[in-house]
């Protein structure tokens, strides 16, 4: 994840990216973003991957990009199949 420039709310942008790999099963990734910052919490639209039975390779997730309102943290939350994943922190500079 990365922020760029200026101070929350001020043009300081947020983007955060992610990929992932499968044992190979094949079949249907759902996930989606969530952002924390002082004004919320915002679960971002879900978005969905088909991948092929035998494919291990890595995919890309849909980047999100944003303005925050202030520091905060976006998390990438997989659905189905679930996979826990940490969400990563950002602070604003200014």
């Amino acid at each position: 994840m990365a922020t760029s420039g200026g101070e929350c709310g001020n043009g300081s942008a947020v983007t955060a990216t992610g990929t992932f790999t499968t044992n190979g099963a094949g079949g249907t990734v759902t996930y989606y973003w969530l952002r924390k910052d002082d004004s919320g919490t915002h679960a971002q639209p879900r978005q969905t991957l088909t991948i092929a039975k035998g494919d291990t390779s890595a995919h890309t997730v849909a980047a999100d990009h944003w303005t925050p309102s202030s520091s905060g943290s976006e998390q990438l939350v997989f659905v189905s199949p679930t996979y826990p994943l940490a969400a990563k922190s950002y602070n604003c500079g200014g």
